[in-house]
């Protein structure tokens, strides 16, 4: 019995020293979640990258535009009104000094009330507010002159349309707030600035700019290594965007219709001079310039002849998302379409991946602690609309897609998997046929790169830019001018005239290297449209 016992008690230890300290089970939380997707932004129309991808594929920016933005046009609009931009939203204080670019520049106007006072480079003006009034101070050579004070401050310098008495030549104002004025950046060239009392004791500052160049100028949304399509397109939808916030009005809070991109409405990236004197900031001028079909006219997008809400983010995930899927809503030319072109290898968003901690993930569901994320209901355009977290206890719970973005700072609502697995299938991103011979799209995951056009033939659109009511006297000559795009020298134009049942051309011309062409032989013959 004694031997036999020993031997169980062996046994048993043996036993013992083959169980595992721990097992995980299938129902423990991970430690972390991998999470893989694509894309920056809000996905809606304009995919910046896509664009770029297109243009590499040899798309025109007018085929880039109409893609994006679902059954629109492109053609000239009025674009020569001043569009007000908030460069400073409720600030405590602000400083400004001007900064010649060339002899003779450099000076200043600041008007406070009836006050007028002129300055030039050594003089530094400060403003802070209070009681509904903006006051003023000059500082020179460490001395300080009180301006006075008045609800808007207003400063003009040399060099633009409207310098007041600043004489000379061309200039820049230098305004900030809490940082150095020798720091980069905070430069502008044009318009003129309104410093304003915001109540509470804050200021608002607002640069007044015209829409057609001067403010165009001045986005700062796209690289100016772009190809010039995509730079263009990028007008067209800067433009378009402007068009549409100047005829929604200015917003009171900043007496502005756009702010500079910083806040608070998250407009356009508008960096004024740092923009067009930035390495390349030629190329992205003369791509403002290529767009714009007069002195007062530019291209723009329009649906049923009215500018669009040109809305547009750095890349989309192979879908543009629909406006309805992120705001709500409905705008028949904000809906979902294939973008494949945003997967090209220069793209840094084509693809991403974060790695989740168990306890941000829980904390991003509200649970304290998730076994299993799985997306479980998509959009169209493959952005997540739901995710489903899986409980020790079996139990589930579920949230939109963005919120799970907003409590991860993802890059967008692409998630295209979770810990390997895409939950919902993706889209296939492919393109449509398009309605004229264009470049075809690359396939999906194939670098945009690798497309080529079918067809060397390249479609064109002739416009004209002169009115076609004119009133001149009885004998007196005028001309008309108009545009053909894509742009072209030496393309033929002619104008005929209706002669009983047969056109007879009258006058011929070609086109300049910027697609234009005029017919100056055209004589009145009398005084009525």
């Amino acid at each position: 019995m004694t031997v036999l016992r020993r031997a169980c008690a062996a046994l048993v230890a043996c036993a013992l020293l083959a169980v595992p300290a721990q097992v995980a089970r299938a129902d423990d939380p991970p430690a972390q979640f991998t999470l893989t997707g694509a894309g920056y932004g809000h996905g809606v129309g304009m995919s910046q990258w896509g664009a770029y991808g297109m243009a590499k594929a040899g798309y025109d920016a007018t085929g880039i535009v109409t893609h994006y933005y679902t059954g629109t046009t492109v053609s000239p609009v009025q674009d020569d009104m001043d569009i007000r931009v908030n460069l400073l939203y409720k600030v405590g204080s602000a400083k400004l000094r001007t900064e010649p670019l060339e002899g003779g520049g450099g000076a200043v106007e600041v008007t406070v009330g009836p006050n007028v006072v002129l300055g030039g480079p050594a003089d530094e003006f400060r403003f802070t507010a209070g009681g509904g009034q903006v006051r003023a101070v000059r500082i020179t050579g460490g001395q300080s002159t009180d301006l006075g004070a008045a609800p808007t401050v207003t400063v003009r310098w040399a060099g633009t349309r409207t310098p007041g008495g600043a004489a000379g030549g061309a200039t820049v104002a230098n305004v900030v707030s809490a940082v150095s004025l020798d720091s980069s950046g905070h430069r502008f060239r044009y318009g003129y600035l309104d410093i304003e009392a915001a109540g509470g004791g804050k200021l608002n500052v607002v640069n007044s700019v015209r829409l057609h160049d001067e403010y165009l100028y001045g986005i700062s949304e796209v690289s100016s290594s772009w190809p010039d399509a995509a730079q263009q397109a990028q007008v067209l939808a800067a433009r378009t965007y402007a068009l549409a916030k100047l005829a929604a009005g200015v917003r009171s809070a900043c007496d502005c219709h756009v702010d500079d991109g910083g806040g608070p409405y998250a407009d356009q990236t508008f960096t004024g001079w740092s923009k067009a004197s930035a390495a390349q900031g030629d190329r992205w001028v003369a791509n403002v310039n290529a767009t714009a079909a007069s002195p007062t006219t530019g291209l723009a997008i329009l649906y049923n002849g009215q500018p669009i809400k040109a809305f547009y983010s750095a890349s989309s995930g192979g879908w543009t998302q629909s406006v309805a899927d992120v705001w709500g809503g409905s705008l028949p030319y904000a809906v979902a379409v294939p973008d494949p072109w945003m997967a090209d290898p220069a793209n840094p968003n084509r693809s991403w991946t974060v790695v989740v901690p168990q306890a941000r993930m829980a904390s991003a569901f509200g649970v304290p602690a998730v076994v299993k994320v799985a997306v479980s209901q998509r959009y169209v355009s493959g952005a997540v609309q739901a995710i489903t977290a899986t409980l020790p206890d079996g139990s589930t719970t579920t949230i939109s897609g963005t919120k799970l973005a907003n409590a991860l700072g993802l890059k967008s609502k692409y998630v295209n998997a979770v810990d390997g697995d895409p939950g919902v299938p993706l889209p296939t991103a492919t393109a449509p046929a398009p309605a004229a011979p264009a470049p075809a799209a690359p396939a999906a995951g194939a670098s945009a790169a690798s497309a080529a056009p079918p067809s060397n033939v390249k479609s064109r659109t002739v416009s004209l830019l002169s009115p076609v009511a004119v009133v001149r006297k009885a004998g007196r000559t005028y001309k008309v001018v108009g545009i053909v795009r894509p742009a072209k020298a030496n393309l033929k134009a002619w104008r005929q005239r209706l002669v009983g049942d047969t056109w007879k051309t009258v006058e011929t011309d070609k086109t300049n290297a910027r697609g234009r062409y005029r017919f100056p032989g055209l004589k009145a013959t009398a005084k009525s449209a």
